[in-house]
């Protein structure tokens, strides 16, 4: 699942969640809403040499020179061969609620046990490893971190430049939203839990995201921003209720 900012992060995103959909075998969902489909922007011109496809079928030759095709085959990676249907003598086969290597219906436990064992434990890691790290705003080190996710980027970065002339503070925005991006090439909990007011912001009810993170990385959120009228996030509102948390404090 990936959450663009902006209409250009949109752009880009949607480059990538096609790729991941096909190389992984998998839906992949780009979560929008209103706010962000309404709202005017200005960017310089797409860099194409961004845009990359790579076809991730098996298909002619290398099709046709297997001696045998099995379309849901155990693999080390979780990710199996993906021929087209009626590109050689190999029929591609994908049957009912689970099956076997060939894509046949199977019901025993055991088939079933291996099957989600590929999908969930052997994909599911590689996925995540392509997973856009979350974007850093701001000072580094901040004592106040705004978190965020989608179309709140742009409210959240002018609330960072609009307070930063009194405050060290800064914006964590995420657009991998799932599978939660990885931490080895950037280490955003170290920045959350160092920071001494990390707020969550968030244009819901329920701080969805609040919520994930905490079932993702174990953080907990004591700070809150949720916005559930009906309506977006104005900058004086904003900033308002963020000097009111920090005053608090």
């Amino acid at each position: 699942m990936l959450a663009p900012g902006t209409p250009e992060e949109a752009f880009y995103l949607t480059n990538r969640a096609f790729g991941l959909a096909e190389k992984y075998q998998v839906p992949v969902i780009i979560l929008t809403d209103q706010y962000l489909g309404d709202s005017q922007w200005t960017f310089d011109a797409f860099d194409l040499e961004k845009v990359h496809y790579s076809d991730q079928r098996l298909r002619g030759k290398a099709l046709r020179q297997e001696s045998a095709y099995r379309r849901h085959a155990f693999t080390k990676a979780g990710v199996t061969p993906l021929a087209v249907p009626g590109d050689s003598k190999h029929l591609v086969v994908t049957d009912s609620d689970e099956h076997d290597e060939e894509g046949h219906i199977i019901e025993d436990a055991e088939t079933r046990i291996r099957m989600v064992d590929k999908r969930l434990f052997r994909k599911l890691p590689h996925i995540r490893e392509e997973m856009p790290p979350p974007l850093l705003y701001g000072k580094e080190g901040p004592e106040v971190l705004l978190v965020g996710w989608g179309s709140t980027y742009g409210l959240l970065k002018e609330a960072v430049d609009v307070l930063s002339d009194r405050q060290s503070i800064a914006m964590l925005h995420f657009s991998g939203i799932y599978p939660f991006p990885e931490v080895e090439t950037f280490d955003y909990m170290a920045i959350l839990t160092q920071a001494k007011a990390a707020i969550c912001i968030e244009n819901n009810a329920t701080g969805q995201f609040a919520r994930l993170v905490r079932a993702e990385t174990g953080f907990e959120f004591t700070l809150k921003i949720n916005r559930y009228d009906g309506r977006p996030f104005t900058l004086d509102g904003l900033t308002g209720e963020i000097d009111a948390l920090i005053g608090r404090l």
